[in-house]
């Protein structure tokens, strides 16, 4: 027996390939990912404590656990709201110090 062969071959699709990222645009996603993690994490805390606040029954008095929860996340709250901060100004502030440093030592010849 004889196999035949199929006069058609198989043509495979290659995508086009991509350029490489720059190590510049690899820091820059990542600071974005953090960033909008970050922010989605202070955005659910905020959302979920506004919630508990305005339809979940309160009694008169503020309960030790409902004290304790909170003393918990305030210092978490302005830890993650400080490290958006940082993240969000880090770049423009080394890049602008970086141009002064440039202007300086161009000064200086």
């Amino acid at each position: 027996m004889t196999q035949e062969t199929n006069p058609r071959r198989a043509v495979i699709v290659r995508p086009p390939r991509r350029k490489r990222l720059s190590s510049e645009d690899i820091e820059a996603r990542v600071r974005a990912l953090l960033i909008l993690t970050l922010a989605g994490v202070l955005g659910l805390s905020v959302l979920a404590l506004l919630y508990s606040l305005i339809f979940v029954y309160q009694p008169a008095e503020q309960s030790p656990n409902d004290a304790a929860f909170l003393k918990i996340l305030e210092p978490l709250m302005f830890s993650i709201g400080g490290a958006l901060t940082g993240l969000a100004a880090g770049r423009a502030v080394s890049s602008a110090a970086s141009r002064r440093e440039d202007e300086q030592y161009e000064d200086a010849e």
